[in-house]
């Protein structure tokens, strides 16, 4: 697979999650925390996150091992962080995470 393929789904995952969670929230607004819906967008971001992290691996190593590339690296570090921030987000609207 292409470099610009991997890049693609690699922004491609977070903006996904960040949708499924936003789209779930509004469809489930007002309704109790164990609906089973809840448990799937779970999976869904879980699974994003790990196949976002093994694609952040795999292009890092790639632009280590040929001639160091800062700017993809950086950039590789940019979307994995956006998959952080969407797992995060997800804890913060269904999990509770910072309240108090």
């Amino acid at each position: 697979m292409s470099t610009a393929a991997i890049f693609l789904i690699l922004y491609l995952i977070p903006v996904l999650s960040f949708t499924g969670t936003i789209g779930t929230y509004m469809l489930l607004h007002g309704e109790s925390l164990s609906h089973p819906l809840i448990n799937v967008v779970l999976l869904i971001v879980a699974s994003g996150f790990i196949v976002s992290s093994y694609l952040s691996v795999k292009l890092i190593s790639k632009f280590v091992s040929e001639k160091v590339m800062y700017f993809g690296i950086v950039f590789t570090v940019l979307a994995w962080l956006l998959g952080v921030i969407a797992v995060v987000f997800y804890l913060v609207m269904f999990k509770d995470l910072f309240s108090i």
